[in-house]
């Protein structure tokens, strides 16, 4: 029997069909878009930011976080590094399912669920941050840093810069760790097939590695860096006049390799990529720096090779301040584990001990000293370096004992000295001996094999005047400007980091470095040390008082 559809029964119909419909393509008015999460903090002081907006401060917070994907989330905290973690979608929610099975008979609802899905997930309701790195923070009896920045390195491009698709897990470490050996062991591979190759035809091999290089001499992670040492006092911002050896480290790092991890939630690695799948991954970085810890000389003391993750950065994160805030991270992370070392703890401390353990050296007092500026200029040397640098110096004896200053013979290593001449006032180039040094005084003696008619008397009294003229012997910039003169005024004795320097205004260039400083009589008074340099900055010098050197360098002059 035929069932005839009255108007009753397709009203009937009808009004099911819209029901079940409404109902089927209600799942994102069903499912709330904002969920209740709540943070664990591990400081009373501890500012949790949710996607740059403050969600609250102290041990225990919770907030209404709308739905919209992976979450970024800083933690602040006075004396502790910035902290980056990710509140990252877990799960479905359980409604989803049933919604969805409904949704099976309708086509728009199912085109209209992959816009809402965001809303369809979970993020865990209750998160532990932990903040680990606290700052080193500077002591008095510490010197200050001289942070030189951060140089990019990589030998090899193909090999030491790596990208790499991870699942979110409890043990993200380990698959990390699976993540590296698996990629390490296609290198290899990689590695014996150029080899190969490179027997072949060795020429296009070296032109290919050539290529593979990355060099950056300095990066925009150096800002991390700058900001945190400025931040826990190891920039000095106002004194920038009298950094020396005595108060002073230099520091320097240099990235060789980094990788960079995206790391997806559970459930949708495998998803075509595209529109929303970013929405659900985030990544985190890891970078292969040496930190070189250096004197105020330039000279390498140490270095500590060392490889530190970044936080986690959402995706959202990285889109609008890109990958150098994750890297930077990584950087300042790294910074943190240098400077709680014994190595490092043991190189900032401030020396108390400005002597130097060589035994007293008599040196003869010149029998012929200099009496004027024409005698000054014979009496002074060109200090010539194998790397082509120079500086000046001058004769304190008859048979040849020279002084200058320790920069101006100083290596690239430390407990080493650059190889030197010296080019005499006639033109002369004569092998160098160098005999002691006081880095702490930035003073060096030195000896050739050569007599001079006249030489410095160098005396243990002070003999200058304040605002008496003054005249410096130096080879300013260039080889053929040696022996220039230039006169000026002594303007006092300044004493500043266990240091006296006399405070000068005349024109000193580089390579004055190590030339005498005398008056119209020939009288020695210092050693031209250095000037200030920058915009706005003329004439103001600096030397080393010479009635201060017998003692320096233990000294005796007989």
């Amino acid at each position: 029997m035929i069932k005839r559809f009255t108007k009753r029964n397709i009203s009937s119909l009808t009004l099911t069909a819209v029901l079940i419909g409404c109902i089927s393509s209600c799942v994102p008015i069903f499912i709330p878009g904002k969920q209740t999460v709540s943070f664990t903090t591990t400081s009373k002081d501890a500012t949790v930011f949710v996607d740059n907006e403050q969600v609250g401060k102290g041990k225990r917070l919770s907030s209404k976080i709308e739905k919209t994907g992976s979450k970024q989330i800083i933690i602040k905290n006075d004396g502790y590094k910035d902290h980056y973690k990710v509140l990252l979608p877990e799960r479905r929610v359980y409604a989803y399912y049933p919604l969805m099975i409904i949704d099976a008979f309708f086509i728009y609802p199912l085109m209209f669920d992959p816009l809402v899905k965001e809303k369809t997930f979970t993020y865990p309701k209750e998160n532990r941050l932990v903040l680990k790195d606290q700052y080193y923070n500077k002591t008095e009896k510490e010197k200050y840093i001289d942070f030189e920045g951060v140089k990019l390195n990589v030998e090899n491009k193909e090999r030491d810069i790596n990208w790499y698709d991870i699942n979110h897990s409890e043990n993200l470490d380990d698959n990390i760790l699976e993540a590296e050996k698996d990629r390490e062991k296609e290198q290899a591979r990689e590695q014996a097939k150029d080899e190969k190759r490179s027997l072949k035809n060795k020429k296009k091999v070296l032109l290919d590695e050539v290529s593979k290089k990355i060099v950056y001499e300095n990066t925009k992670l150096a800002e991390n860096i700058y900001k945190t040492l400025n931040k826990i006092g190891y920039i000095d911002t106002v004194n920038q006049i009298f950094l020396d050896n005595n108060n002073t480290l230099a520091l320097a790092g240099v990235i060789t390799k980094y990788s960079t991890y995206k790391i997806s939630a559970k459930g949708i690695q495998g998803q075509p990529t595209g529109t929303g799948y970013a929405t659900y991954s985030y990544a985190k970085a890891k970078i292969y720096i040496t930190w070189y810890i250096k004197n105020s000389y330039g000279e390498k003391i140490d270095s500590i090779e060392d490889e530190s993750y970044s936080g986690e950065f959402a995706n959202s994160f990285i889109e609008t301040k890109g990958y150098d805030p994750m890297y930077g991270d990584a950087a300042e992370n790294s910074l943190n584990k240098l400077m709680k070392t014994p190595l490092f703890l043991k190189y900032i401390k401030i020396d108390s001990n400005f002597k130097i353990n060589d035994p007293i050296l008599a040196i003869t007092k010149p029998s012929n000293i200099v009496t004027n500026a024409e005698d000054a200029t014979n009496s002074s040397v060109i200090i010539k370096r194998k790397d082509k640098g120079h500086g000046s110096g001058f004769v304190i004896s008859n048979d040849g004992y020279i002084i200058t200053n320790f920069h101006v013979i100083a290596d690239e290593f430390n407990n080493k000295t650059a190889e030197i001449k010296a080019i005499l006032s006639n033109g002369d180039e004569v092998s160098v001996k160098v005999v002691r040094y006081n880095k702490m005084r930035d003073i060096a003696l030195l000896k050739v094999e050569n007599t001079f008619e006249k030489a410095f008397f160098l005396s243990s009294e002070k003999t200058f005047k304040k605002l008496m003229d003054v005249y410096a012997v130096g080879t300013p910039k260039s080889l053929e400007l040696g022996q220039s003169v230039s006169i000026g005024i002594l303007s006092n004795e300044r004493k500043r980091n266990n240091n006296n320097l006399l405070q000068l205004n005349m024109s000193i260039n580089s390579g004055n470095s190590g030339g005498p400083l005398f008056d119209k009589m020939g009288v020695l008074h210092g050693i031209v040390t250095s000037k200030l340099v920058g915009q706005s900055t003329e004439g103001v010098a600096f030397a080393i008082p010479s009635y201060l050197v017998q003692d320096y360098l233990n000294l005796k002059i007989q």
